[in-house]
């Protein structure tokens, strides 16, 4: 039997929150991982483990699913309820007796309808065949938790704790308190007033408090098993932070596992504790990572790429998966070395091994610091990917500094789309300023140039990522540009993290000339090269007057593609006419998907707002609605030319209401 179906405790709520960050991990530790699928068969949710003992709920609409529970080690699977009417939050346990008990929330006794918000709480003993009521009062009881012979919960929403044992079949009223769970004859649970932590001993019958927040903070959510306590502890401003207790030692202390971060568009509520080991699932982008931390190091390192609805829990060793309806282990693969840079860390052992990637995708990770995700459709065929860090590389002039990373990858097959290639840095950046102006950069063995692959950090400052579709060297650069003429203009931040992101470019004078006018193709080829479009087009000439061979066609025919730029009469784009203000709203919105208006109030703000054309107006209006376009004082001037400057600050604006720049 596999180790990792053993000490699972998993708290697997979904919400909206924001992303972590974590201390340093130890240059000399690598992490990577091997999965190992089961012939073990679950169809449903609310996954949960405890030993060999598996529980869920069947899939169906408004929690209308039913209970069932399976065995791993002998393959039995069992069907709980069968009453069809809604059931929720099953958790799994063993009683004095050793045998497996299975509760959960259940709704057969309710009317139905939206007003009967009451739940009660069953239990079922496998071995025996018994089923229980628990609770003997009406109300809405839910999220129940068991160890041994207890099972605890709460009510909604007077926040009352109820304990039952089931030993003896006696039912025990705690009193206020949130979300308890229950383990080695410790109850602990959230203030029903505050958002402090409390421990309740079952012997002693007496409660305490073990974690006083100042009242600008508050746990969030927390995992417990039965001694050490994982939690998300909050601010007011947003900032959040991973921390653990220990209550297996004298005068247990929090011990912050990660630094405050601001409040982010996504987060993972998935959390699991045990043995010595934290587990969480952390945002990156557009992906959902497995983050863990060796409580008795502090060392944080990363476990791949999941769907949240994959995530069981972690054991300290194995982590559990759900996919596809079959539960997976996903193994640690530890390996250390001596050495201290990060270029002879286990590089022998991923040159061998590699990560074969078949055309349905998948990940191929470096350790914890780097990893490349591949779509289905990347590969035609099965391809081993090996990712690995490099050595020193040397920068390629005095405005660029190496920040000490660089990574090589190699594929045995051609890939067919790109794949997103994301580094973990050691520390975050240390200022928005450095996140904003670093790069992922390839090198071109053919020329001995760097290329800018692109590069745009988490919340977190702490991992960046791009896409790549080249095997190559890849390296993380900090550009920082300036111009002679840029110095005291107010556009002189946007202009220099568009340049360090080669969106927009200096004369060769040293100077960037903010008053010079845009042309058509110019603010064109700047969306396009912010929006990352990337690869050549391909077929006839959209426009008469932008050839292929012209400067500007591939990013012309791409925002053509896109659906961001229309042409004249008789198939003309006009590519050096200079673009007016109005032009350029429409190309904005239409690349950054805006919600275009017929008529509104913003507009009419503007003293000049009847020299916006009619066939504008609704992009006009768009783009003031969303903060790009701020105008001028009270005027917009939508038939003046647009300059290199303001053409810089509403493209620096769309990167950050995208997230991609950070204030």
């Amino acid at each position: 039997m596999k180790k990792w179906v053993a000490g699972l405790l998993v708290m697997g709520l979904m919400a909206a929150g924001t992303v972590s960050s974590g201390q340093q991990v130890s240059a000399e530790t690598v992490y990577t991982y091997k999965d190992e699928l089961t012939s073990f068969t679950v169809e449903g949710s609310n996954v949960r483990i405890s030993g060999t003992h598996v529980v869920w709920r069947s899939n169906a609409a408004n929690y209308a699913g039913q209970i069932y529970y399976g065995n791993r080690g002998t393959g039995q699977q069992l069907q709980i309820t069968s009453h069809g009417k809604p059931t929720d939050t099953p958790v799994v346990g063993v009683n004095g007796k050793g045998e497996p008990i299975v509760v959960w929330a259940d709704k057969r006794d309710q009317n139905d309808g939206a007003g009967n918000l009451n739940w009660d709480i069953y239990s079922y003993n496998v071995s025996t065949k018994t089923e229980s009521k628990l609770n003997t009062d009406a109300g809405q009881h839910r999220i129940p938790s068991i160890d041994g012979n207890y099972v605890v919960w709460q009510t909604n929403p007077q926040y009352e704790m109820y304990l039952y044992d089931l030993a003896n079949g006696t039912l025990k009223d705690l009193g206020e308190g949130r979300d308890p769970v229950v383990g080695k004859g410790r109850i602990v649970y959230k203030g029903a007033l505050d958002g402090d932590l409390y421990e309740y001993g079952i012997s002693s019958g007496t409660s305490r408090k073990l974690l006083d927040l100042p009242g600008t903070s508050y746990v969030e959510r927390f995992v417990f098993n039965g001694e050490e306590i994982l939690w998300k502890q909050r601010d007011l401003d947003g900032n959040g932070k991973y921390t653990f207790l220990d209550l297996g030692v004298s005068n247990p202390q929090p011990v912050d596992l990660t630094q405050p971060v601001p409040l982010g568009k996504t987060e993972y509520a998935e959390m699991s504790i045990s043995g010595g080991t934290a587990a969480w699932l952390e945002a990156s982008g557009d992906k959902a990572i497995v983050r863990s931390a060796d409580l008795a190091t502090g060392n944080l390192y990363s476990l791949g790429v999941i769907a949240p609805s994959q995530f069981i829990g972690f054991n300290g060793e194995e982590l559990a998966l759900i996919a596809g309806g079959k539960l997976i282990s996903r193994e640690i693969v530890r390996s250390e070395s001596a050495a201290s840079t990060p270029g002879s860390i286990g590089a022998a052992a991923l040159q061998q091994e590699g990560d074969l990637i078949g055309p349905g995708g998948g990940v191929a990770a470096g350790g914890q610091a780097a990893r490349l995700v591949f779509e289905p459709g990347t590969f035609g065929r099965e391809s081993r990917v090996v990712l690995k860090p490099s050595g020193a590389v040397t920068a390629p002039n005095k405005e660029m500094t190496w920040l000490g990373v660089a990574w090589t990858w190699t594929s045995e097959a051609k890939l067919e789309k790109p794949a997103l290639l994301t580094i973990e840095l050691e520390q975050a950046a240390a200022t928005a300023g450095r996140a904003n102006r670093t790069g992922i950069y390839r090198y071109n063995g053919d020329t001995g140039k760097w290329i800018y692959a692109g590069g745009t950090f988490d919340v977190s400052w702490r991992n960046i990522r791009t896409q790549v579709q080249e095997p190559s060297l890849y390296a993380l650069f900090l550009y920082e540009p300036s111009f002679t003429d840029m110095k005291s203009h107010w556009a002189k931040d946007e202009v220099e993290v568009l340049a360090s992101r080669w969106i927009v470019n200096g004369m060769n004078t040293g100077r960037f000339e903010p008053g010079q006018s845009v042309t058509r193709a110019q603010f064109a080829k700047m969306l396009v090269e912010a929006a990352g479009l990337k690869g050549p087009t391909q077929g006839t000439a959209s426009f008469k007057d932008v050839p292929a061979g012209h400067w500007a066609s591939n990013a012309v025919e791409q925002a053509a593609a896109a659906g961001w730029i229309k042409g004249y009469e008789g198939s003309l784009f006009k590519p050096n006419a200079s673009i007016t203000r109005e032009e350029m709203m429409i190309m904005l919105t239409n690349a950054a998907s805006l919600r275009k208006e017929e008529a509104g109030e913003a507009l009419n703000a503007y003293a000049d707002a009847a020299k916006v054309h009619s066939w504008a107006q609704p992009s006009v209006l768009a783009a003031i609605k969303s903060g790009l376009i701020q105008g001028s004082g009270d005027r917009l001037n939508p038939r003046a030319t647009c300059t290199r400057a303001e053409a810089a600050a509403v493209i620096y604006r769309w990167l950050g209401k995208k997230g991609e720049v950070f204030q």
